[in-house]
């Protein structure tokens, strides 16, 4: 079904990056306002191939993984993929909880946590920081973007989803889906809701081991 899903989603870049190119060829005279602005949109159809392919590739790689479930001390994990989303982006992202400890792939989490992370980096250009929760096996994030539609909030965690307002951004439509995967595949969940004052908290939650880190 991911073969089957991805392929669909390649055709629409695929066709726009072709016609692109066809009226490039056909128009070698083509003023220059306009060909800067198709050179614009096959850069931008090109990184949407390059996300969608590199995002594919990493799921089913992880699908397979040989990593072995181990106790993960959530704040320490968290913090630490927060530094790295921190340099990445520039933002500051503020890490709050307990020491909560679940028995999980330690890479799997990481990357969820880190598609958490880029969301919310993506979607809230307030400046404000992006704050993270742990509380019991439970990660929520919090921004102060423009929040999910109510119809939507059932839809975002579906493969290749991309919200009305998130279309003219990069991205694959993968990224939250991999956190609901990651989730799921512990026996754990994923949730979505808006927050009061604008903004969006978006998260999972795992079941706990049964002793915290001291």
């Amino acid at each position: 079904r991911l073969v089957e899903d991805a392929g669909h989603e390649l055709r629409t870049p695929l066709t726009s990056l072709r016609t692109n190119l066809d009226v490039l060829k056909r128009h070698p005279d083509i003023d220059s306002e306009a060909r800067q602005q198709i050179l614009l949109d096959i850069d931008r159809d090109t990184a949407e191939l390059a996300a969608l392919v590199e995002e594919v590739v990493t799921l089913a790689v992880d699908r397979h993984t040989d990593e072995l479930a181990q106790p993960i001390e959530m704040k320490g994990l968290v913090t630490a993929v927060a530094a790295r989303a921190a340099r990445r982006s520039g933002r500051n992202i503020v890490v709050t909880g307990d020491t909560s400890v679940v028995v999980a792939r330690r890479h799997l989490v990481d990357r969820a946590i880190s598609n958490l992370l880029d969301n919310a980096v993506k979607f809230d250009t307030s400046n404000n920081d992006i704050e993270v929760s742990i509380s019991g096996g439970k990660i929520v994030v919090s921004d102060r973007g423009p929040g999910i539609p109510e119809s939507e909030l059932d839809l975002i965690f579906e493969r290749f989803h991309r919200a009305v307002a998130s279309r003219t951004l990069p991205g694959s439509g993968l990224g939250l889906a991999i956190v609901a995967d990651v989730a799921r595949s512990h026996g754990g969940d994923v949730f979505a809701r808006n927050r009061e004052g604008g903004g969006a908290e978006i998260g999972f939650f795992l079941p706990t081991a049964e002793k915290h880190v001291e």
